[in-house]
């Protein structure tokens, strides 16, 4: 045998050594969620050092907080959380997905096939399959509530107090502030353990008045958001052992309170602060009936902004002419101090396209899990809005697969392409066995239907093992949400099955030293 032979084969062995290792890291992270899809997916138990326990079958947060350390299930985790951030759900599909193309892709590896050529064929075949993505998608109009409340309630979990909470504030922003770049329903989302859950046109600062002489409950209000501290300018200490000092600090605050005054007669009947206001400005506000929150943080102040209309100014703003102070004022139809969260809560008007939703839960460990569903559903309705609907549970992909079967293709990229079609099956295989039925017996029966008809939409009835038209039964996904799936889990095998060989890098000190 020659060297070159016996250094080839190294090549060889060291290359499949590698793609070997990622895989498995990949099933192994693939394992931890699967058994969370679909309806009747369980719940995984997560534990810290601590001892402490939270149950949940969000994917994106069992993936974020798993102490992963091999890379290439770093990258599918990482991949995972982008597709959280793009669009609020699908992080299990998506990690489901990925998993079964590497599988599958190697798979075919290991049976000859160049890893170059099995890239080219999975580049292949999610093309196309996005393509047949789009032609399944359906467009949603005003009258489509219903079935934005139908995926509210699959994202949600099934829970049909937060499928409603989440369409009464996706009603209350209005398709414009929906389709908003930049704006996110999911974050308009609040938790609060013992509270009611409910939409308020408002929002909540989580802070209390300075003191309990301040008005409780105000109406028709303007408001005042200062970005800065209320008090009067800092002077040296060594200034104010001087006269001259000293009548310059007495100005100061003769200064202010004229100002405060006067925003007072403008009918500002609440202040909010980004730092502290001073003792002597309290007094004065206490005396002027206005309510004033101080150390507000700076996501609460943007959303009073926001609500009320008011501009946030800094301390020497209070020293313009009167009618520039009257510009800078925000209205509010009531400001209240919830007594029993020691919160403000602040309501704007009814043409407000504005909105919190508040979660409500009996305890900090359900608070938390409703939080994270409404957000998730929220995040969901959105993207439906935004994108589109495709037929759910695992329908559209295997429709997508069946036609990708009939697609023909050329050369040993062939393989590669099979293992698209192989990867589209598997998230509607995942969710029959999650149900308790048999897979295999159930995908035969779908594809028999799908063959017949020509649709998009046929699935199992989880409940029944029937097949039956998802679509009819109200089981839709955002057209968003497969397309970033597909699309994410495409890129992370293609990144993984690049990868030739694993090179751990020197510690960070003796890189230095070098």
């Amino acid at each position: 045998m020659s060297s070159k032979h016996v250094a080839d084969q190294s090549d060889t062995d060291r290359r499949l050594a590698a793609l070997m290792t990622n895989a498995a890291a990949v099933r192994a992270v693939v394992e931890v969620v699967e058994g969370t899809l679909g309806p009747k997916g369980l719940d995984c138990m997560l534990v810290d050092e601590d001892g402490s326990v939270k149950v949940t079958n969000d994917g994106v947060t069992i993936l974020k907080t798993m102490d992963v350390n091999h890379p290439a299930a770093r990258i599918l985790i990482s991949a995972a959380e982008y597709q959280e951030e793009m669009v609020g759900d699908g992080t299990t599909t998506a990690t489901l997905l990925a998993g079964a193309l590497i599988a599958e892709a190697v798979n075919e590896v290991l049976k000859g096939v160049p890893v170059t050529q099995v890239i080219e064929g999975i580049r292949l075949g999610i093309a196309k399959a996005l393509e047949f993505l789009e032609e399944a998608a359906v467009r949603l109009g005003p009258s489509d509530w219903g079935i934005l409340k139908e995926i509210a309630l699959i994202a949600g979990r099934g829970y049909s107090e937060i499928a409603e909470l989440v369409i009464d504030a996706a009603r209350a922003v209005g398709a414009e502030r929906l389709n908003e770049e930049g704006f996110l329903l999911s974050d308009q989302v609040m938790a609060l353990e013992g509270a009611c859950s409910q939409a308020i046109i408002g929002t909540i600062v989580n802070k209390e008045p300075i003191n309990r002489e301040m008005p409780r409950d105000v109406r028709d209000a303007k408001v005042m958001i200062l970005d800065d501290a209320l008090d009067v300018q800092t002077v040296d200490p060594a200034a104010l052992a001087t006269e001259a000092g000293l009548k310059r600090r007495m100005d100061a605050e003769a200064e202010l309170q004229d100002a405060i005054r006067t925003i007072a007669g403008l009918g500002v009947r609440a202040v909010f602060t980004d730092r502290a206001v001073s003792g002597l400005v309290e007094d004065l506000l206490t005396e002027l009936g206005i309510i004033a929150v101080e150390r507000v943080a700076y996501r609460e102040w943007r959303r009073l902004a926001e609500l009320t209309g008011a501009r946030p100014v800094k301390r020497s703003s209070l020293l313009r002419p009167r009618e520039e102070l009257e510009a800078m004022l925000g209205n509010a139809s009531r400001i209240m101090v919830n007594e029993r969260f020691r919160q403000v809560w602040v309501y704007g008007g009814p043409s407000k396209r504005f909105v919190t939703a508040v979660v409500g839960g009996t305890t900090p460990e359900v608070v938390a899990e409703k939080e994270r569903i409404a957000r998730d559903a929220a995040g969901a309705v959105q993207a439906a809005w935004k994108s589109g609907i495709v037929p759910g549970g695992g329908s559209v992909e295997l429709a997508i697969a069946r036609r990708l079967s009939r697609v023909p293709v050329s050369g040993m990229s062939r393989y590669g392409f099979q293992c698209v079609i192989e990867a589209l099956k598997r998230p509607m295989a995942q969710i029959c066995l999650n149900a308790g039925w048999n897979p295999l017996e159930k995908i035969e029966e779908v594809l028999e239907h799908i063959d017949a008809s020509g649709t998009y939409a046929y699935g199992v009835n989880c409940d029944t093992g029937k097949v039956e038209d998802l679509s009819v039964s109200g089981v839709w996904d955002p057209y968003a949400v497969k397309y970033h799936a597909i699309k994410t889990a495409g890129e992370v095998s293609e990144a993984i099955l690049r990868i030739n060989t694993i090179i751990k890098m020197k510690e960070k000190d003796q890189q230095t030293m070098h």
